[in-house]
């Protein structure tokens, strides 16, 4: 398949647009809708002082109820690095300055509809210079919260991005 044509249909906090797809053989042409989001990180933090997770949880309009999950936030304005955009949103999110960073993977977070994809890292940490909590300009209302990293390991998520983290630091323990 190939889109032939799109066309944006809504402006807001994200993008709506109808595509128009041609099928391989070029028999049918279909329509589908597109969310234009930005690309995003996803960081597990880990307090290796501590040996604790270090979570936030926050009301989502998706799921309409609080989650659980990692720090994240969306690569926005002229600065497109993954690496500078996770270092920011943990201090913003947890209030931790990252000793080291590593990339852990890259995928579409709903690759039907939605054009975002993630660059998930892995943060190690060891001293929290402030509070967190996110930015009240950004109207986020985030609860900072630390689980030991055997709890964290054997807890149940609801969040994509916590349950890939999860598995793949189940995978180095």
């Amino acid at each position: 398949m190939k889109i032939i044509k799109r066309e944006k249909i809504f402006e807001g906090h994200y993008s709506l647009h109808i595509v128009e797809l041609e099928t391989a053989k070029g028999k049918e042409k279909l329509e589908r809708e597109q969310f234009q989001t930005p690309n995003s990180v996803g960081v597990l933090v880990h307090d290796t002082q501590h040996d604790e997770i270090v979570l936030v949880q926050q009301f989502r309009v998706g799921p309409e109820k609080e989650l659980l999950e990692i720090v994240a936030g969306k690569i926005e304005g002229k600065d497109k690095d993954p690496e500078r955009t996770a270092r920011r949103e943990v201090m913003e999110e947890v209030g931790y300055e990252i000793d080291e960073l590593t990339l852990w993977c890259e995928f579409h977070t709903c690759p039907g509809p939605v054009t975002e994809q993630m660059s998930l890292f892995y943060a190690k940490v060891s001293k929290q210079v402030a509070d967190g909590g996110g930015l009240a300009i950004e109207h986020e209302e985030i609860e900072v919260i630390k689980m030991k990293r055997q709890d964290f390991l054997k807890a149940a998520f609801y969040d994509a991005k916590t349950l890939i983290a999860q598995g793949k630091l189940q995978q180095l323990a």
